[in-house]
């Protein structure tokens, strides 16, 4: 990481970066071509491991990407604002962020139980909720849920301070 004194490494205050982030971008790649599509997720943090999970239908270019090449990246940004600068010095302009990227693999799930714990985990973040739902079986079967846990994490972030 070249900004060295924008690098944040306390766990918790990635997560807290996480839980601000409303998108994931999930980077794939199509037989050498960049594919990357945003999608909601929902997350875990166990000691100092993530792993987000995602839904989408159980068929499509982005399923049929994932099950030729599981490799993937993900990549997180928000607390978006501009830094004014002044006319006089157009380079005193900057932005202010958070961002949290890492490398991963795709995990399908298939156990009803883990699927539906996911969803809850997604649906939790999405909707800011920790209300628990209950998915028909026959609704899990038609929807696809992927883990990824996190490798190489890394995050950064430049405040207006």
């Amino acid at each position: 990481m070249r900004r060295k004194d924008r690098e944040i490494t306390d766990i918790n205050e990635i997560v807290k970066i996480v839980s601000d982030c409303d998108v994931l971008h999930l980077g794939m790649s199509d037989n050498g071509i960049p594919y990357v599509v945003p999608v909601n997720f929902g997350f875990t943090c166990e000691g100092r491991k993530l792993t987000f999970y995602v839904h989408c239908a159980t068929s499509g270019k982005k399923i049929d990407i994932l099950k030729s090449n599981p490799r993937v990246f993900l990549q997180l940004d928000c607390r978006h604002e501009i830094i004014l600068g002044s006319q006089q010095k157009p380079c005193s302009f900057s932005f202010a962020y958070a961002s949290v990227m890492a490398a991963s693999r795709a995990q399908f799930i298939d156990d009803p139980q883990v699927k539906s714990t996911a969803l809850n985990l997604i649906i939790g973040h999405c909707a800011k909720t920790e209300d628990e739902f209950t998915f028909p079986l026959q609704m899990l079967n038609k929807t696809c849920v992927i883990a990824f846990k996190a490798e190489d994490l890394s995050a950064k972030a430049h405040s207006i301070n």
